[in-house]
This record gives structure tokens, C-alpha cells and sequence, in this order.
């Protein structure tokens, strides 16, 4: 029974990454596992630096965000970034 014990206690969780573009969300089911909840912080914002470089080719304003979640449960994190381009006359 102590063998099982040390199979859980190295449990590598897996951290979900849903990403929500200006009100739209597509879920992740599959998921990394990032050695923690910091590189999965990194990740998300690591992301959330490409949207922002891809993305604004489609108006003027975007709203990102990254909602993190650990295994099957609730949300650990959210990493957001907000991008306005507002033109002067």
C-alpha cells in the first residue's frame, strides 16, 4: 500500500488554459504540466504576449484573458491583457 501512497504524492498536476478572445472562449482539454502554478503563470503570459502581437490586425480594441485551472477543479489563476489603439485627428 505505500507504493500507491508514492505514485500520488508524485502526481504531476496538469494546468488547463482557457482562453477567452474580446467575449469568446474556447476551453483546453488537454492541457500541460508546467512543474508549477509560476510556469504556468509564465505560460499564460508568454500567450498572452503573442495574441497581443497576432491579433489586433482585426479593429481596434481586443480583450484577452487566460483562466488557469489545476486538474479538475476550479480556476487557480487569471492573466488578462487589454489592447486599445485609439486614433488622433
Amino acid at each position: 500500500m505505500p507504493a500507491a501512497s508514492n505514485a500520488l504524492d508524485n502526481h504531476m498536476p496538469r494546468y488547463f488554459f482557457d482562453v477567452t478572445d474580446t467575449g469568446t472562449t474556447c476551453r483546453d482539454d488537454e492541457g500541460i504540466e508546467p512543474v508549477d502554478l509560476e510556469a504556468a503563470r509564465r505560460e499564460a503570459l508568454e500567450a498572452l504576449g503573442g495574441m497581443a502581437r497576432d491579433e489586433l490586425f482585426n479593429g481596434d480594441h481586443r480583450d484577452f484573458a487566460i483562466d488557469i485551472r489545476k486538474d479538475s477543479g476550479p480556476v487557480v489563476l487569471t492573466a488578462s491583457l487589454s489592447l486599445r489603439v485609439e486614433r488622433k485627428n
